[in-house]
């Protein structure tokens, strides 16, 4: 098995024993040394002065495998070398008394003294304390058979495998419960993030996101190849140490460290081809002619009118010249993404470093919307003596972005009976005759007219100090420091989309950042015989600041100088200002006992006291238990055959969300303004009424689970089953109108969520030329709405409804469109005729009302993902399929952009005419207006299940040989289609867009090359 593994690096080798079958080897730990003694000069060569001698020789496994990657040190110096993929090294050093230390990842380390030798070949033998897979769990680490909880590592193959610009995207599908969508393709587009389903129904349901330990937010600018493991902790048991910010689940980033001996230098970059996903097209000039002179049949007893009556003579000559456009051939481009990272690892045995440099550049779809990053990281870590070790981190970020207003709502709607330039190149403003309000949407792209700029400078840095006080108790001390500065400027001139030839508008947005972390941890760790105990104690205090101002106005004396001459605008200026402070203060504990390794416990406790809440409600408690009973240590399955590994776990806990705004205690006032004659006067009012009773959202959630290893381990995974109900939701109750107010905010509402997360790793073909492993995910989750406030069932304004999700639509069902021959039965039920909308009658009453309405669940039934990695000698292939089935979305092509009164240019549907009696869109009519007819919004809610094969790659590795006359120590080259190839029932549409129709997704072909030096 290890010969299989001889191209991977040292940290490959550590993280595929972790998730690979050992199978029935026996593996001891020791020391086994094979010399050659052969000399190669004489004694008193070796006795000059400065005398350099040279050694080689030879690393293999204890079965006599080669082993690529080792590390060889010289004792007490930072000269090394490294083993290349045969296993051989070369190393020269100073002639005397001298020590090589012999490292590699899951091996015993070994010390060997060079006593006159050149050549040298050690055999290591594997240390089966590192065969165990070691996971990052809240506030530490800890053995994956001894994690008790619900948590998937995803380690840094699997992070790197795809090419990303935000490294959390590359859990879509790979890790259950977790849903990731991408909602917008606009270059620098967060993503949504949801684990284990919604529970706040006001707050936000992001999982905490932490970076080495640090709160860092979900839009990650790390490099990719900067991280070492992305751990999910889904199970409150597992979050429940983080209290109030662990509520919504929590994911912990790692970065990676340097590593003494030789230092390594590698580069990786890709460049990538984008262009528009799937996206409908709106109606040609003749399409949209032929709509219009149905819109005017309808309202004139069905008889066609003369197309003189109903276009203007410009148009008419434009339809006779079929002189057309397509808007959306204008607006798109070939986009194109540009990624280089550079990461340079090494140190001593005191002092180890790593660092890395990033440079991306994405231009979209649309032209001048570009968005730029430069980022850098530079990590050291020093081990002062044998009691104490410091070290410091510093992520910088500068992103520069060009960002487009959408002008795809303008080119969606102007007219195709236009012309969008001037016989001398031009661009005309008004391009379709006759309508003045359909702008070009091709008025942003004019030189000088249009800039919204933004600017963020991010510094993200920790420290730490680490002490030794006793071999079984350990102190770590860590502060987190995060600095941000924000700048958003615009400018947008009078012939724009944003104006349409009004006064120009132009302002600036400041916001400053800083958050602060500091934690202070107590561990102790202690065996005695069977029993082994670890203890955990610890303090947090967290704060966070944000300082924002604002200044805006209209019509600016002068485009040139953008948004850098505010005040030269004449009307409509406006300032303001605004100060958000919030800190967090908390103890926490946790106790780990395990038995004869296979009884595991684990308790825990945290406190948090929050500004935010009032007093006598600030502080919160959050206990958490949980047990695992690793079945497979048992004796009756010492011997088993078929399975390698059975675990069983169950655990309980309570988590917190302190989900109000700062002050939101303390009430809030309204400003109104008055006039005493031409002078402007201010005035405040008490809009928000004080709730001193606020406190928290809880969470309490109960979690079974079993990890399973079959066949040599060639099926493993696990299987976890979840109940989840949280109380006490921050929600507004209504109040009479004669208390001056219109709400109070309480806690009164609940929400429940329960599930089913499956993994499932096997491994289908295991040879020496050819590999095959499929990863398997299933998610299932069902939230529903428990109560609401005050025994009310039903929330209409925001969509709240008791036994449904904490997300859907509320509107009529459209099932058809009223039909010939049913005018009679249209006409009862809602003042319908022939051609209109038809909904069902929910309530059974006979005719349509408020009553009729339902709801569309915004929440999937379930989605899963399918990997298929394949191996053969130097290729590999990965397919990457992901779906997200059972749920609706709001689809703008369908209500908002068809548009049957002909105004403005329509979504190219199926509608209804006496000749073409479809049930899929009504009747064109020209007395409709164009953003409000009969049951227009029901035509939006569609089934948007989808399955994408969303990555195909293809990567090579390029022969040792060749790369060492290129003086390289690996070279793979990769192509990658990312999101290529989507299958559902709309037609010409990715649905986890969600519905609209602005920065549509990107299909992107990826050519990329790593190299390791």
């Amino acid at each position: 098995m290890f010969r299989e593994l001889q191209s991977a690096s040292a940290l490959g080798l550590l993280l595929m024993y972790g998730l690979l079958p050992i199978g029935n080897q026996k593996v001891y730990a020791g020391n086994h040394l094979s010399f050659s003694n052969r000399l190669v000069e004489s004694a008193e060569e070796r006795n000059k002065p400065n005398a350099v001698i040279d050694i080689s020789g030879k690393v293999t496994g204890e079965n006599g495998e080669e082993l690529p990657g080792v590390s060889i040190l010289l004792k007490g110096t930072t000269t090394g070398a490294t083993t290349d993929v045969n296993g051989l090294y070369k190393l020269s050093i100073p002639a005397g008394n001298a020590t090589l230390v012999f490292s590699y990842v899951g091996y015993v380390s070994q010390e060997v003294e060079v006593t006159n030798r050149s050549v040298i070949d050690v055999k290591l033998l594997a240390d089966t304390k590192a065969l165990e897979e070691i996971v990052v769990v809240g506030y530490g680490t800890m053995k994956k058979s001894d994690v008790t909880g619900a948590i998937t590592s995803v380690k840094a193959k699997d992070i790197t495998a795809i090419p990303t610009t935000n490294a959390l995207r590359s859990l879509q599908g790979k890790v259950s419960g977790i849903d990731i969508t991408q909602s917008s393709g606009q270059p620098g587009a967060d993503i949504n993030i949801v684990l284990r389903g919604n529970r706040s129904l006001k707050a936000d349901n992001k999982p905490l996101v932490l970076v080495d330990g640090i709160p860092y937010g979900s839009f990650i600018d790390i490099n990719p190849t900067d991280i070492a493991s992305i751990e999910v902790l889904k199970d409150v048991a597992s979050t429940a140490i983080y209290g109030t910010r662990g509520a919504n689940g929590v994911i912990i980033i790692t970065t990676k460290k340097g590593s003494a001996g030789k230092s390594t230098l590698s580069f990786n970059s890709y460049v990538s081809m984008n262009r528009k996903a799937l996206y409908p097209r709106m109606m040609n000039g003749e399409e949209y002619a032929q709509q219009k002179r149905e819109a005017y049949r309808t309202t004139n007893g069905d008889v066609y009118r003369k197309d003189e009556d109903i276009f203007q003579v410009t148009e008419l000559q434009y339809i006779k010249d079929k002189q057309f456009e397509d808007w959306q051939s204008y607006i798109f481009h070939n986009g194109l993404m540009q990624n280089y990272e550079v990461n340079l690892t090494g140190g001593s045995e005191k002092t180890t470093f790593s660092t890395s440099f990033g440079y991306q550049k994405d231009k979209g779809l649309l032209l001048n919307d570009v968005y730029r990053r430069l980022n850098g990281k530079i990590g050291v870590d020093h081990k002062l003596n044998d009691r104490f070790r410091v070290g410091l981190s510093a992520i910088y970020s500068y992103k520069n972005q060009d960002k487009r207003d959408n002008p795809l709502n303008m080119a969606n709607k102007i007219l195709p009976i236009a012309k969008a330039f001037n016989d001398d190149g031009s661009l005309i403003l008004n391009p379709a005759p006759g309508y003045s309000a359909q702008f070009t949407p091709l008025a942003d792209e004019q030189p000088g007219v249009f800039e919204n700029n933004i600017v963020d400078k991010r510094l993200f840095s920790s420290a730490y100090l680490d002490v030794k006080i006793a071999n079984e108790l350990f102190l770590k001390s860590t502060i987190g420091l995060d600095f941000r500065d924000y700048r958003r400027g615009y400018y947008k001139g009078y012939n724009t989309i944003a104006n349409v030839g009004r006064n120009s508008s132009s302002g600036v947005e400041l916001n400053n950042y800083f958050n602060y972390t500091w934690e202070n941890t107590l561990n102790y760790n202690k065996s005695i015989g069977n029993h082994q105990i670890q203890g955990l104690l610890g303090t947090s205090s967290l704060g966070t600041k944000l300082e924002e101002y604002t200044s805006s106005g209209n019509n600016q004396a002068s485009p040139i100088t953008s948004f850098h001459d505010l005040n030269s605008n004449t009307i409509s200026k406006a300032i303001g200002s605004k100060l958000r402070e919030t800190k967090i203060a908390s103890f926490f504990g946790r106790v780990n006992y395990k038995l004869s390794n296979k009884y595991v416990f684990q308790a825990s406790l945290r406190a948090d006291g929050s500004s935010v809440l009032a007093a006598g409600n600030k502080w919160g408690y959050f206990p958490s238990v949980s047990g695992a009973w690793r079945v497979i240590e048992e004796p009756f399955l010492q011997n088993s055959k078929v399975l390698n590994d059975l675990k069983l776990r169950v655990s309980w806990g309570k988590s917190g969300n302190a989900a109000i705004d700062p002050y939101a205690t303390k009430g809030g006032l309204g400003l109104s303004a008055y006039a005493f004659g031409t002078t402007a006067a201010f005035g405040y009012w008490p809009s928000i009424i004080p709730n001193p009773n606020l406190t928290w959202e809880t969470t309490g959630t109960w979690n079974a689970g079993v990890d399973f290893g079959f066949l040599g381990n060639k099926i493993s995974g696990t299987i976890d089953v979840y109940r989840s109900k949280t109380k006490d939701l921050l929600l507004p109750s209504l109040l009479p109108t004669h208390t001056g107010y219109s709400e109070i905010l309480e806690n009164i509402g609940q929400v429940e969520n329960k599930g089913i997360e499956l993994a499932i790793t096997t491994q289908n073909i295991s040879g020496k030329a050819f590999n095959w492993s499929t990863d398997w995910t299933f998610t299932l989750n069902r939230e529903k709405i428990v109560a609401l406030n005050n025994g009310v069932t039903r929330n209409e304004a925001n969509s709240w409804f008791v036994g449904e999700p904490t997300k859907v639509f509320f509107d009529y069902k459209k099932i058809g469109i009223w039909q010939l021959g049913e005018e009679d039965a249209a006409l009862k039920f809602g003042k319908n005729k022939p051609g209109d909308v038809k909904v069902a009658d929910t309530n059974g009453n006979g005719v349509v009302d408020p009553g009729d309405r339902t709801t569309f669940s915004q929440v999937p039934k379930f989605s899963f993902g399918v990997n298929n990695h394949f191996e053969y000698k130097n290729f590999d292939l990965s397919v990457f399929v992901f779906g997200r089935i059972g749920h609706y979305i709001n689809y703008e092509y369908n209500a908002g952009a068809y548009k049957p009164s002909a105004l403005e240019n329509s979504s190219n549907v199926d509608y209804w005419t006496p000749e073409n009696p479809t049930n899929a869109f009504p009747r064109p009519n020209s007395s409709y207006s164009t953003t409000n007819y009969l049951y227009q919004s029901t035509l939006g809610y569609v089934k948007a299940s989808f399955v994408k094969i969303r990555d195909v790659s293809l990567g090579y590795n390029i022969p040792s040989p060749l790369t060492k006359k290129l003086g390289v120590g690996r070279v793979r080259v990769y192509g990658t289609l990312q999101n290529y190839f989507t299958f559902s029932k709309i037609k010409d549409y990715d649905p986890e867009r969600g519905g609209d129709l602005s920065f549509p997704l990107v299909k992107q072909m990826i050519f990329g090359v790593n190299i390791d030096f």
